[in-house]
């Protein structure tokens, strides 16, 4: 009983960290490409949209509908925020299924706890938490694009475990839409299926043939993406592409940057050392991690930073730069995975040594080190911040009474000029591409053509504290 009600209580816990992160999705607010992606799809219907994206911008063949389905497109600013909140519930509840193939003999408390574990993990030190989950974008395309993946892992454990033919065809068919979100999540997909139909094919694993199958599915549905005209144009824009002794070089650096960053997280040095005992625990009963996995520990200490290493290196080859860091969620929430898995190739390799032998009051310790540092270290202090100092409620009141403003210069004559007042609120975790003092600048546009204001144009409040 007593360790139940412990368990309890840091589940409690756990939830209460993931509060912040909730209710600050009800003051995020569109901007940026919401604009001209929702104005695009409402002049354009679906099949034009689809269709002129795959052509002419990009081969992201699932991510482009749900593009087209940002609350934007038909109207909504309070659905806009709901799907931010709805993002970070289903991105629990597909960590949640996942964890439960690795940990099937666990209790579903026990399950629930490390699934919230892993999800805090990811969103406390996301490389850029603003365009990762607060603005449907950038959410749409990557952390929708994380979560789908995940489902198809989860969907090919249970394939593996159970020897289910028709759940091959469903996993199939989560692969084809896993593939069409982004190019860095086909990368990875293709390189684990790639190591895991090596593996069985050398350790002689059933269903090798299928695990073969999946991954020369993956080539095919990543060619889709790849190789789409759209994805021409797009580089083309861009002179420094293609340069690889300079995409590789830079890609090697930042490689060796936020692994760095990654290792030296607190929270992740405390979920570590707690973790040596739950894989001695789970040594004893699953062949999986008495196998470790089937992978040798240099090889699997590599996997780490290759995961990096194929986010990175696709933006510099594609633009001759890093851009934004959207790509790095995607590396941060599989290198952690990877993370995990190095550890047990690691602790199982110096089983004869006893490197942590703690008592329970070591490990309570450790655990309320570890909510300590998720609640009150990187973006957990920042989602605090927002909600607590009042910021993200006042950044939220300026950008509705701005919305407001432009809805009814659609059937005013005068001004011909909107002046928009600049924002003084900018939390630190919400997404924030504001509009210029040039009336031309795109975000300004996408203003104009969203919210029909012709013969207008919209400026920027000049900021006299700048």
């Amino acid at each position: 009983m007593q360790k139940l009600n412990k368990n309890h209580l840091f589940l409690f816990g756990l939830f209460l960290a993931i509060l912040p992160y909730c209710y600050l999705c009800f003051f995020a607010n569109p901007s940026a490409d919401d604009f001209g992606f929702s104005s695009f799809a409402i002049q354009n219907g679906f099949l034009n949209f689809i269709y002129s994206n795959y052509l002419y911008w990009n081969g992201r063949y699932i991510s482009n509908l749900f593009l087209y389905l940002n609350p934007l497109t038909f109207g909504s600013f309070m659905g806009y925020k709901i799907v931010s909140f709805l993002m970070i519930i289903l991105f629990i509840g597909i960590n949640f299924i996942f964890i439960r193939q690795f940990f099937p003999g666990k209790t579903k408390t026990i399950q629930l706890i490390i699934s919230l574990v892993l999800s805090l993990l990811f969103i406390h030190n996301m490389p850029i938490i603003s365009e990762g989950i607060y603005w449907y974008t950038g959410s749409s395309i990557y952390l929708l694009g994380i979560i789908v993946a995940l489902a198809y892992m989860a969907l090919l454990i249970k394939t593996i475990r159970n020897k289910n033919r028709l759940i091959v065809v469903f996993s199939s068919i989560f692969l084809f839409f896993s593939c069409g979100f982004n190019e860095v999540v086909t990368l990875l997909i293709v390189f684990f299926l790639a190591i895991l139909s090596y593996i069985f094919h050398k350790k002689n694993l059933p269903w090798k043939k299928v695990m073969l199958s999946q991954f020369v599915l993956s080539i095919l549905f990543a060619s889709i993406m790849i190789f789409s005209p759209g994805n021409e144009y797009r580089q083309a824009a861009y002179q420094n592409a293609h340069n690889f002794s300079f995409s590789f070089l830079y890609s090697m650096l930042q490689v060796g940057r936020f692994s760095f960053i990654w290792i030296a997280s607190v929270p992740l040095i405390t979920a570590s050392i707690l973790y040596f005992s739950l894989n001695e625990k789970l040594r004893k009963k699953s062949t999986l991690f008495q196998k470790s996995f089937y992978i040798n520990r240099w090889g699997s200490l590599l996997m780490l930073f290759v995961i990096i290493f194929i986010c990175v290196f696709p933006a510099y080859w594609a633009t001759g730069l890093l851009g934004q860091h959207r790509t790095l969620n995607v590396a941060y929430f599989f290198f952690l995975i990877m993370w995990f898995i190095n550890l047990t190739v690691w602790y199982n390799y110096y089983q004869t040594k006893s490197w942590f032998s703690f008592s329970k009051r070591t490990k309570t310790t450790f655990s309320v080190g570890m909510m300590i540092g998720l609640m009150f270290t990187g973006n957990g202090y920042n989602a605090l911040f927002d909600a607590f100092s009042g910021s993200a409620k006042k950044y939220d009141a300026q950008l509705r009474e701005r919305f407001e403003t432009l809805k009814e210069a659609t059937e005013s004559d005068e001004p011909k000029r909107i002046i928009i007042p600049y924002l003084k609120e900018k939390p630190k975790i919400l997404f924030t591409s504001d509009v210029g003092r040039d009336p031309n600048d795109w975000n300004n546009k996408a203003y104009n053509q969203y919210f029909k204001i012709k013969d207008k144009e919209i400026v920027l409040e000049e900021n006299k504290q700048d």
